[in-house]
This record gives structure tokens, C-alpha cells and sequence, in this order.
């Protein structure tokens, strides 16, 4: 795999992780993965008992075929075990992950097969963790984010797709299946017809919504764009978005009743949007007494990394 851009000297950020192991340990380094349909992220990552540095990170476009996608990741484990000196790999991965299995299934359009076995690198002498990549985002901000300060925390990381996360009281909820909070495929029901929640909301439902009134394909990232020049079709695609990105979070909160909801991934970039869905939300939750805490993440796309790392502590 070729670099897209290398960002060898990213700063420390001085915060305390929350983790008590973490807080006790000498500093240890992650070789760290996030393997998403269109990229890939690979980055080594520095943990000390009271900071965090990303010696360095490289994003790659996914070749989503299986032989290219294992030579690419071994290349830069290989490399990154020379010049940093370790051997411990966690990985944040789409699609349904079994953790003890360390395999990915139901995910032939990202990975080129319907089940990638990650077992790989430990066969090639490394030490393996592998999360499905809404839960690395939820661990990330658990314990390095704005959800340290919550004892349990829901997160919405907002792409294409809508990846989701519950951590309560330090447990990573996975179900009994390993298929907890893919909220992506909540079905939900607009205009007389019944979708995936993220084909409604997401990026993918935003640039479709726009499709079908426009005729026109147009990514998600410039219909809010037009929508802030005033372009009427745009600001009603984004205020419908929003409406049901509201009331499914609302949803959400009812059944999980967390302390706080943090918003990730490239929509929440988008504030006003944001804002007008947790407004929506507000008014749909059903504990009108609770005071429900909602962030937006600080972290980008290093969260995931981070809460892939967090595997080993």
C-alpha cells in the first residue's frame, strides 16, 4: 500500500488517561490500525502514564482485496517493529469483529471476502487485538476523551454509516453475538418507506436525499456546504437528516440511559447539525429529569486508534 500523506510528528496531548493501568505503566508503544471500507489508517502510537503521542501515521486507500490488504498491513508492521521496537498490533476494523476469533465477517466490500481472518500477524510474531471499529471509537473516548469524565457513555461516530458504541462503567458492550450497536441498520421509516437508519441520516442517506430532489450526485461534505450558501433543497436535506438523526438517538438514549452521548466521525464536524439533532433529541427522550451530557469528539480520527490500543491495557 502507498502512503496517501505521513504525519511522523504528531504532538503529545497532555491529559491523563483515565485507566488506572495506564496511569501505572511505563510508556509502551502500539503499532494501531483502522481499516474502514475507502482508507486505511496506520500509525504507531506512544501510551505513557499521563499522555499520548502518535509517533507516526500514514492513511492508505483500502485495496479491498484480502492478499493485498495482509502484505500492506505486514509491510508497515514489519517496518514500524525496526525502528520503534515493538511487536504489539491492535487493529479498530469495520463489520462484524469476533474478538477471540480475531476474524472480520459480512464485510466482502471492504475487505474482498466475506470472512478476514487477522491471525496473520501472529503468525508472523506479533501480538494481536482486534474491535470492531464503533467500539475502538467508543474505548477511545472513554479513556482518552470527553467521556472520561462519564461512568458510561454512548458515542455515534457519523460517516457514510453510523457506527455505535456503549461503554458502561469500563465493560465494552459487544452482545452476545458480537453484534451490539450496529445502529447503521436500525430500520427506520420516511415518507411511507422503511430504510436503514443510515441510509436516512448518514452521509449516504444525506447525498441520496439530494439525489432524489436534485437529480444530481453530490457528496454530503458539499450539500452542507450549499445548505450554509442558503441553497433551499440543501438546507432541507440537512434539517430532515437531522430531524431523524434526533429522534433515533433519542431511541437510543431510552434504551441505554447513559450519562453522556458523544458524536464522532466526519458529520459532527458539521456543528449546527449536530446541535439541531441533540435538540430534536432532547425533546424525544423520556426521562425528562435526566441530564443527559452530549460532546462532540476532540479526538478525529485518532479515537478509534486509541481505543484499539486501549485493547491491551
Amino acid at each position: 500500500m502507498r502512503a496517501k500523506r505521513s504525519n511522523p510528528e504528531i504532538a503529545a496531548v497532555a491529559t491523563l488517561p483515565r485507566n488506572d493501568n495506564v496511569k501505572n505503566m511505563i510508556s509502551k508503544k502500539f503499532i494501531v490500525f483502522d481499516i474502514g471500507k475507502t482508507k486505511i489508517l496506520a500509525a504507531v502510537l506512544k501510551v505513557g502514564s499521563n499522555s499520548f503521542e502518535f509517533l507516526e501515521i500514514n492513511e492508505y486507500k483500502n485495496p479491498r482485496n484480502p492478499k493485498r490488504i495482509r502484505e500492506g498491513l505486514l509491510e508497515f508492521c514489519r517496518s514500524a517493529r525496526m525502528r520503534y521496537w515493538t511487536k504489539k498490533v491492535a487493529i479498530s476494523a469495520a463489520h462484524l469483529i469476533d474478538a477471540e476469533k480475531k476474524t472480520a465477517s459480512q464485510g466482502k466490500e471492504c475487505y474482498g471476502t466475506d470472512v478476514f481472518d487477522f491471525r496473520f500477524f501472529e503468525e508472523a510474531g506479533f501480538s494481536l487485538k482486534v474491535e470492531n471499529d464503533g467500539r475502538c471509537f467508543a474505548l477511545g473516548e472513554y479513556h482518552f476523551g470527553k467521556g472520561q469524565s462519564a461512568g458510561n457513555i454512548l458515542t455515534l461516530n457519523l460517516g457514510t454509516e453510523i457506527g455505535g458504541g456503549f461503554i458502561n462503567n469500563g465493560d465494552n458492550y459487544r452482545g452476545s453475538h458480537n453484534s451490539a450497536l450496529e445502529i447503521s441498520h436500525i430500520s427506520a421509516s420516511h415518507a411511507g418507506q422503511w430504510q436503514d437508519w443510515a441510509g436516512l441520516c448518514a452521509g449516504r442517506g444525506i447525498e441520496n436525499s439530494y439525489r432524489r430532489k436534485t437529480g444530481k450526485k453530490v457528496i454530503a461534505q458539499e450539500i452542507f456546504s450549499k445548505a450554509a450558501r442558503n441553497n433551499q433543497v440543501a438546507k432541507e436535506v440537512i434539517s430532515n437528516a437531522a430531524d431523524i438523526l434526533g429522534r433515533g438517538t433519542a431511541s437510543l438514549i431510552n434504551i441505554f440511559d447513559p450519562e453522556m452521548i458523544i458524536f464522532g466521525g466526519s458529520l459532527s464536524e458539521q456543528r449546527k447539525f449536530i446541535e439541531q439533532s441533540v435538540k430534536v433529541a432532547k425533546k424525544n427522550v423520556f426521562n425528562k429529569k435526566a441530564n443527559y451530557k452530549f460532546a462532540i469528539s476532540s479526538l478525529g480520527n485518532k479515537a478509534n486508534l486509541l481505543g484499539a490500543a486501549s485493547l491491551y491495557f
